[in-house]
């Protein structure tokens, strides 16, 4: 949760720059950055539980985390506005499912007597990327540029299956 709320906010915040001053844009084209990232969260959330109707949890989520980082990456090394689009249409289809799947899992995963605070805790710790994401990618682009601050977020995104890895195998394992 902590790596989709931060890559959420980051962009939703620095990707009207990034196809203004990145990509030479106007503030009409910058606009439809963070318009295309939240109609397709908003598309991608109301359609991830169906996805996952068909497919576990884990690989949903992986998929998505999957998705969401090409999408960012797309639109790091765009070279126009059209494309950038794209990317961070894939992003919002992407990341939109990561948090609450993660979420789900947290509680999922949790003992009965103690799933409260565990949710609560995933989503303590996850809001915490949802403040920090503008902030940091901030930094990051006054250092590096958006390009590079944009791909960290995808490195980022792609810890996410990485950090599924143990409950995979724990689940391939016959009993």
């Amino acid at each position: 949760m902590l790596i989709a709320f931060f890559v959420e906010n980051a962009t939703e915040g620095w990707s009207a720059l990034h196809v203004e001053r990145t990509l030479g844009g106007g503030a009409a084209e910058g606009a439809l950055g963070p318009a295309m990232l939240g109609l397709t969260m908003g598309v991608g959330r109301l359609l991830g539980q169906m996805v996952t109707l068909r497919g576990s949890e884990m690989a949903v989520l992986r998929g998505a985390a999957m998705l969401a980082a090409a999408g960012l990456v797309i639109a790091a090394a765009a070279p126009a506005p059209l494309i950038a689009y794209l990317g961070f249409g894939l992003l919002g289809l992407g990341v939109s499912v990561v948090a609450p799947l993660a979420l789900a899992l947290a509680g999922v995963h949790a003992a009965p007597e103690r799933r409260t605070l565990a949710v609560s805790r995933a989503a303590m710790i996850g809001y915490f990327g949802f403040f920090i994401g503008p902030p940091l990618m901030g930094f990051l682009s006054e250092g590096f540029g958006l390009r590079a601050a944009f791909a960290v977020g995808a490195a980022l995104l792609l810890i996410v299956p990485l950090m599924l890895l143990p409950r995979l195998r724990a689940a391939a394992r016959p009993l």
